[in-house]
């Protein structure tokens, strides 16, 4: 891991440098003499003495949503994500991954295309222990709803995968070629898990992400539906639950017991994919 992140410090602004050692990352520095220590796992926490109001993820949540990525479920997100980054930003060498999760999309493409890094960002610590396993993947904590820790004009492509959103940020650390990725749900999306607990779907999504981002970014580059049928385990049904903000209010154990008395073999994955190019 080279030290040529576009970071800056969440103080003073002054640029961040990674110290590292036997290729460790051991944590992050600005010449103004502010210090970020890395935890063990490889993330580095960037909000201490700041704090968020927002609520992470918790480790319950992301193991879920672990177990639905590894069972493949949403691979052809995957796939038809890599396949716009790959069609949009061909030549992109730094990417940033708003709301990270476990890093799994992120992951994906960095595995693709090995000229690429990745710096993820999310408040759930549990996630980002996960999303730093990636070699060239610079996992960090931090609020999405507040200024990011980058350099203006920084990175290639930003990836928004079911993640709050914050235009105005995205806006100042895209190069001029670069773009936004959004993947939001459609009204359909998970919908045979509505009875077992599933937070519904807000039905003008698309419309608010475009209200959301066109003051910013103007009209999209290109809007892509992705709609697949799949089957699913009990437990399978019970994790995309619990792997959503449903998890933060629903007990698993009631989700399962549900699922298992709605008999519940199949679930629909529908999302749209929204591509805008930098202001």
């Amino acid at each position: 891991m080279n030290d040529l992140w576009p970071l800056s410090c969440p103080h003073c602004s002054a640029s961040l440098s990674l110290i590292t050692e036997d290729d460790r990352l051991h944590g992050l520095d600005c010449s103004s003499g502010h210090h970020f220590t890395a935890a063990k796992q490889g993330y580095v926490n960037l909000l201490v003495g700041r704090g968020s109001s927002s609520t992470p993820d918790t480790p319950e949540m992301i193991m879920a949503r672990e177990r639905v990525q590894q069972a493949g479920l949403f691979d052809l997100v995957t796939r038809k994500l890599t396949a716009l980054r790959d069609e949009h930003a061909p030549e992109a060498s730094t990417l940033l991954d708003a709301g990270t999760g476990t890093g799994h999309y992120l992951h994906e493409m960095l595995s693709e295309h090995p000229e690429l890094r990745g710096i993820g960002l999310d408040l759930s610590s549990a996630g980002l222990k996960r999303a730093a396993k990636h070699e060239r993947t610079l996992a960090l904590a931090w609020d999405l709803w507040t200024p990011l820790p980058l350099k203006d004009h920084s990175v290639d492509v930003v990836l928004n995968v079911f993640a709050p959103r914050n235009p105005e940020e995205y806006a100042r650390v895209l190069r001029t070629c670069g773009a936004v990725v959004v993947v939001t749900p459609r009204s359909g999306h998970l919908a045979e898990l509505a009875e077992v607990g599933l937070l519904n779907q807000q039905e003008d999504k698309h419309e608010s992400l475009l209200a959301q981002m066109r003051p910013v970014f103007g009209e999209p580059t290109v809007r892509t539906e992705v709609t697949c049928t799949l089957p699913v385990e009990d437990e399978e049904a019970a994790d995309l639950v619990m792997m959503g903000p449903a998890g933060h209010h629903r007990g698993r154990r009631d989700v399962l017991t549900a699922v298992e008395e709605q008999e519940i073999w199949s679930v629909t994955v529908d999302v749209d994919m929204t591509v805008w190019s930098a202001p």
